[in-house]
């Protein structure tokens, strides 16, 4: 280093020849060199992963008595988070492609969507009675270990398989003594019902147990087939008094719900009346807008399903954005909740 800050010296004398002003740059420029080159050479980069402990960066891999997750986060809550979706994911493997396989040589249907719902569910296992089993902070990193006990988690899932299909031979009972709307509530209800049954079933067999995940699909296609039949069967009129924005926001979404919209009533169509009011304040500078909205489904000139409700937006800008903003908040309330239960059809 001494030698080289030594030739700098020198170069500096060399360069004398020319303008003061163009020595003092290349200068400068050499000595900027000089210093990062020393810099880079005397720091040696870290990441968190290379001072992970070893039983983080080799697992504990599951047994016949208990299953296991690791993780890591700037926190004991995100770490402990990311070692249970860890514990799900390694399900996932074995589920995945049990599932897939036996719905090919079944010809159950299996495209991406039903890939994707499977693998959102697997993410939402509940891990009851969880312990951590390892913990350590390193730096400003936490890693976890989360140890489940097989036993008490397969009890669980075959409980909740007994508790579902008790929920889904009531629903059934009521299929044959409804009219089509109510019939197709029904069956959404028993579908998403049965596609719980599929999760669980899948998770027991993913952990070696012996259950007939077979007849669980075969009723799950089933009822999907019969949600499908009536779908062709029956026809909504939309006769929307409203926005051209609420009118718009409906409609997307029961297109969205494979909902076929016909463009004139007829005697066996369901009629969707809509209706929206809304009103607006100012207060401190801040517009206000509640939007209210009534919902009715009229079959035969009958009632049959309804539903109101009522959304906020505001705005410091106008009336109108406050009025969009409260459109924006129903359109949040349709994806947390549904468009079939916004408009009264499911409960």
């Amino acid at each position: 280093m001494a030698a080289l800050l030594e030739e700098l010296i020198q170069a500096k004398a060399i360069i004398t020849k020319f303008s003061t002003s163009l020595m003092n740059k290349v200068f400068l420029l050499l000595l900027t060199i000089f210093c990062l080159t020393s810099c880079s050479g005397s720091k040696k980069s870290t990441s968190p992963i290379d001072d992970a402990p070893s039983w983080h960066v080799s697992p504990k891999q599951n047994n016949a008595t208990n299953l296991y997750g690791t993780g890591a986060g700037f926190s004991l809550e995100d770490a402990t988070k990311s070692a249970l979706t860890d514990a799900a994911a390694r399900l996932m493997v074995s589920i995945s492609s049990t599932s897939t396989l036996l719905r090919e040589e079944n010809k159950f249907d299996v495209n991406e969507e039903s890939r994707q719902q499977i693998k959102q569910n697997i993410e939402k296992i509940d891990f009851t009675n969880f312990q951590v089993s390892r913990s350590e902070k390193i730096a400003s990193n936490f890693f976890i270990e989360v140890e489940i006990s097989r036993f008490p988690f397969i009890s669980a899932q075959k409980e909740n398989i007994t508790f579902l299909e008790k929920k889904v031979a009531d629903l059934e009972k009521s299929l044959n003594n409804t009219n089509p709307i109510q019939k197709r509530a029904s069956l959404l209800k028993i579908v998403d019902l049965s596609k719980q049954i599929e999760l669980s079933s899948l998770i027991l067999k993913g952990v070696g147990e012996n259950i007939s995940l077979k007849e669980k699909l075969s009723r799950l296609a089933n009822f999907e087939n019969q949600l499908n039949l009536l779908n062709n069967k029956i026809e909504f009129y939309f006769e929307i008094s409203s926005s051209k924005e609420i009118t718009q926001l409906i409609g997307n979404a029961l297109n969205k719900e494979q909902i076929t919209i016909t463009k004139t009533p007829h005697a066996n169509s369901v009629t969707i009346e809509i209706k929206s009011t809304s009103r607006s304040n100012e207060i401190y500078g801040a517009h206000i807008t509640k939007l209210h909205l009534d919902f009715k489904n009229i079959l035969n000139g009958k009632t049959i399903a309804s539903n109101s409700l009522e959304v906020t937006g505001s705005s410091v800008i106008g009336e109108k954005e406050s009025y969009l903003s409260a459109v924006k908040s129903l359109e949040e309330k349709i994806s947390k909740d549904g468009i079939l239960k916004i408009i009264g059809i499911i409960n």
